[in-house]
Formats: C-alpha cells, sequence, structure tokens
C-alpha cells in the first residue's frame, strides 16, 4: 500500500471537551509528539557518608508540550466533515477559561480535555499553555493557516500504578 494511501486512512486525533461533551477532529495529525513525565525524589543528608540516599516523593502528572495543530482555511475546505478553522481556535480558547456557570473552587476552572489519538494515545488533561502562529492571510485578511501549540497536562484523581502504566493504549 503507497504511504499517501496510510497517511490518508490514519485515524485522527480528536478533542473532547469534557464538560459539554463537544468533541473537534484535528485537520491534521500533530508532527510530533512529545509526552514528558517528571519523577520527585528527595535527597537525604546522612552526616558522613559519601553520597545522598534518594527517596521517592512522587511522580509529576504527564505533560504533552508543544503539541503543534496545523490548521489551512484552503485544505479544510476541500476535506469533507473538516473543522472550521477559526472555530478550532475557538475550540481550544474556550479550554483556557472558566465556564460561565461556575459556581465553586472546582468548577471555577476551565474544562478538562480528553485528547484522543486512536492507537497513540488517551489523556485526560487541561490546557496549561496555548499559542497560536497566524502564518498565512487573504487578501480580504482573512486567517487562511495557522498553528496552535498547545501543552497538555494530565488530570488524575485516582492513583496510578506501575502496572497500569506497562498495560498498552
Amino acid at each position: 500500500m503507497p504511504l499517501s494511501a496510510a497517511l490518508a486512512r490514519a485515524p485522527r486525533c480528536a478533542l473532547v471537551n469534557v464538560e459539554t461533551a463537544e468533541a473537534i477532529a484535528c485537520l491534521f495529525n500533530p508532527a510530533e509528539l512529545v509526552e514528558k513525565v517528571q519523577v520527585g525524589w528527595n535527597r537525604l543528608t546522612v552526616p558522613g557518608l559519601s553520597h545522598q540516599p534518594l527517596q521517592f516523593q512522587a511522580t509529576g502528572n504527564r505533560q504533552l508540550p508543544g503539541v503543534e495543530f496545523y490548521l489551512d482555511r484552503l485544505f479544510a475546505a476541500e476535506q469533507p466533515a473538516a473543522p472550521e478553522v477559526m472555530g478550532f481556535a475557538a475550540f481550544l480558547r474556550a479550554l483556557t477559561v472558566p465556564p460561565e456557570a461556575a459556581g465553586g473552587v472546582l468548577a471555577g476552572a476551565p474544562p478538562r480535555v480528553l485528547v484522543v489519538w486512536p492507537e497513540v494515545l488517551v489523556l485526560e488533561a487541561v490546557v496549561t499553555d496555548l499559542a497560536f502562529a497566524f502564518r498565512r492571510f487573504g487578501a480580504d485578511g482573512r486567517v487562511l493557516a495557522y498553528a496552535a501549540t498547545c501543552t497538555f497536562e494530565e488530570i488524575l484523581d485516582v492513583r496510578v500504578t506501575s502496572e497500569e502504566r506497562r498495560m498498552a493504549v
């Protein structure tokens, strides 16, 4: 099978607003995905010992730093069921502020997002960083192409174990 045919049928990454259940498919899958995890260790100081024993403290939340979504209005116009390119930007922006009806501290946070990329990743997260690079404009001033770069940080409500992380996606 030609590479172009395989890529054309590759499942698309999608984002789901956990609060509203609104889902939006990505026009293009990100070209690169970095997963970052920090592990915290206490460095114990024992007088007279030649080294510092390490004591496990906690594992940080998984992060997907700098995930780039590329949107092109001209390409999207040719695709069936493609997202409206500026609607995708509005969807991402809505993940950075609390909803209007927020009541209380927990509800006063921006909505969580489910990042679903079949065969690659499923992650419930929050957006911790968002940047737009508008790259092409039409003669009428409309944005024709841009890249949205997001950092997602996993939100966990339960304890995760080493055995669970060994399981495949």
